[in-house]
């Protein structure tokens, strides 16, 4: 496994209190916090297939590049990406199925997966596939990956755009209680996005009836200054959504790996003692399924909230790295027959 660090240097955080951080919030991170919780089509920009969750970010002559979402499901957040993805690729985003109520939400890797390859292979019958994903996002891109290789398809490319938090993942809950994990998760993000500490109820949770921990949880979160006047109804159905991608991140075993290679983007701030993949993270399960000599990892010195909000200075410092791995990509494609590529018929706005 090779690891290239990029350098870069982070601004430290300034004091405040709570309200006034969310106060200073730039209307990026603002959205980034609302869509996190509630916001469900918070860009109207995006472009749907038909029957399909997969969502055209943008269209092009190019390569088709598959991006899956972290764990609250949603891609109106990666049109942060695009200006640091080569012009001629089509990006799409593989938002989770059931995140607009239309069905209910996959429970593993392995369906969330099969779910995206039969609707990848609409858009585009034959490989080269090129597939991405953020945070948990990563475990599907490689899942999917596996199974188009398993049915004879050429993979381009498998990137985890990975965020490096230094987190305890030992001592965290995982599938023994999915609500009080979602709401650590939720606080964390939160956290990050507002630069102080959120205090959890979560004692309190622990001690609630398990039908009553949703609605507290929601009841918390709706209170958040940041968060005022969301849908309850939405908050509680997105909290469902995330819960169901939790214990699929938390159960994937690979059943190995496929005949290519793993990059990986890591992201963490070195001030933060981040930056390192921690083999404990759920997120390296993937990258353990994989023989050494296939796993690349490039470090990123900047803060790893950027792959959700896609704030400056930070996302350009991942951009720069991103589209280097897009570009050396796109050239090897250069000896491939077959792409398929390009805006597919049948796309709406």
């Amino acid at each position: 496994m090779t690891d290239t660090t990029a350098p870069t240097t982070a601004p430290a955080a300034t004091a405040g209190s709570l309200e006034d951080r969310v106060r200073a919030l730039s209307d990026t991170k603002r959205l980034a916090l609302r869509r996190l919780i509630a916001d469900r089509d918070a860009e109207a920009r995006l472009l749907a297939l038909d029957g399909s969750a997969l969502k055209l970010l943008r269209g092009g002559p190019g390569p088709n590049l598959f991006v899956f979402p972290a764990t609250e499901g949603s891609v109106g957040y990666m049109t942060g990406y695009l200006p640091h993805i080569p012009d001629d690729w089509s990006v799409y985003g593989c938002q989770t199925p059931g995140l607009e109520g239309e069905r209910e939400p996959y429970t593993t890797v392995e369906d969330i997966a099969a779910h995206n390859v039969r609707q990848i292979r609409r858009v585009q019958p034959h490989g080269p596939y090129y597939l991405a994903g953020n945070c948990m996002g990563g475990l599907p891109a490689f899942e999917t990956a596996r199974q188009l290789h398993l049915e004879g398809a050429g993979i381009g490319l498998v990137l985890h755009l990975m965020p490096t938090f230094r987190r305890q993942w030992n001592d965290l809950p995982a599938l023994d209680s999915l609500d009080t994990r979602a709401l650590i998760d939720y606080g964390f993000i939160i956290e990050r996005l507002v630069g102080e500490p959120v205090r959890l109820p979560l004692d309190e949770i622990a001690g609630l009836p398990e039908a009553e921990r949703t609605d507290r949880v929601v009841d918390f979160l709706a209170r958040h200054p940041s968060l005022k006047g969301v849908d309850t109804a939405v908050v509680r159905h997105r909290i469902g959504v995330y819960r169901a991608n939790l214990g699929a991140m938390f159960a994937y075993r690979p059943g190995g790996g496929f005949d290519g290679g793993l990059t990986v983007v890591a992201v963490g701030q070195d001030e933060q003692d981040e930056g390192v993949v921690d083999p404990d993270s759920p997120y390296a399960s993937a990258i353990n399924a994989m023989a050494e000599d296939r796993v690349r990892v490039l470090r990123v010195d900047a803060d790893a909230s950027a792959l959700f909000d896609c704030a400056e200075p930070h996302i350009t410092r991942v951009g720069k790295v991103l589209r280097t791995v897009l570009t050396e990509a796109g050239a090897d494609r250069t000896s491939r027959a077959g792409t398929g590529a390009g805006t597919p018929a049948g796309a709406e706005a």
